[in-house]
């Protein structure tokens, strides 16, 4: 819903001049971190994270979702609040597995720590997970900076005004991976797995990392008769059912900094139809990212630096 994106850059910009959050200058010089909000994660069953958020002024839980398309929100919440979802008139997204987004509902007041935003849209998705009323896509975030300081549990949504490299404020040096951004929301980046590479894409709402078999042939040189693959059964996406292999990854790398023995699971083809890694959050979570979407860039360290 092209409306309620503009209406966010209108959000961001009012959520900038706040300027509240730890080590904040009162009066930021042009290199200093401003941050808009900061919050604890909560951590669900399948390593997922969400924030509070608040709508009409009650409260509730966004998962955090780098990969996905537009904000969402749960059936309970639309019941909860007396929302009446209306038809998107055409326009249908895929939301998590194989759920259809064809409806919205209006929020009349969407708060995001101190800032509020009125009269935004978000499209009702069928979750079936507790603990998530819903997801907050780079339909918001994109606007920001988003630091994802996993080992210490921390969410920062920042201001992308200031200098570049600034965001690299809890460590001495991160590994710096250039960012490719895919039909204007999804973050691609070069890694390296074993010591091949290739490009991923950054998925903080799904809960697995995998590949498809294409992929994995073609930049790993990977086949189905290889005979490291084990069989773990079948899954299903996007309406699609195929068999899932398990495989012996040894490390995945971005730049000097390195995820030994990763998770990943390799599926059919027919079941996914990108070329790339795709990396969840079993993988990210190891990690403390920082996406700085202006700059395309990501600062990446171990979850925790000594």
């Amino acid at each position: 819903m092209m409306e309620g994106a503009g209406r966010w850059c209108g959000l961001a910009a009012f959520c900038a001049l706040l300027g509240w959050g730890p080590a904040i200058a009162e009066e930021p010089k042009k290199c200093d971190l401003r941050a808009v909000m900061a919050a604890e994660m909560q951590t669900i069953p399948d390593g997922r994270v969400t924030i509070p958020v608040q709508f009409e002024g009650h409260d509730y839980r966004l998962m955090v979702d780098t990969g996905g398309y537009i904000n969402t929100v749960s059936p309970q919440v639309v019941k909860q609040e007396g929302y009446h979802p209306r038809d998107s008139q055409g326009l249908v997204l895929r939301g998590m597995g194989t759920s259809r987004l064809d409806s919205y509902v209006t929020v009349k007041d969407f708060a995001i720590g101190r800032s509020h935003g009125k009269n935004f849209e978000f499209f009702v998705d069928d979750l079936t997970m507790n603990f998530v009323d819903g997801t907050l896509a780079p339909q918001v975030l994109a606007v920001y900076d988003v630091d994802l300081d996993f080992g210490h549990g921390k969410f920062n949504l920042i201001s992308q005004d200031h200098c570049p490299g600034a965001g690299v404020y809890w460590a001495d040096a991160a590994a710096t991976v250039p960012i490719e951004i895919k039909d204007r929301t999804h973050i691609r980046i070069p890694v390296t797995i074993d010591g091949k590479e290739i490009m991923a894409t950054v998925d903080t709402g799904a809960s697995t990392s995998f590949i498809t078999m294409r992929a994995a042939r073609r930049f790993l040189g990977i086949d189905e008769k290889d005979p490291a693959l084990k069989l773990r059964g079948n899954i299903m996406v996007n309406g699609m059912a195929g068999p899932v292999y398990n495989y012996p990854f040894k490390g995945l790398s971005f730049g000097g900094v390195q995820v030994n023995n990763p998770r990943i699971q390799m599926v059919a083809d027919k079941v996914w139809t990108e070329d790339d890694l795709l990396l969840g959050v079993g993988i990210l979570r190891q990690l403390h990212i920082y996406i700085a979407y202006k700059e395309r860039k990501m600062y990446i360290t171990p979850a925790l630096v000594n």
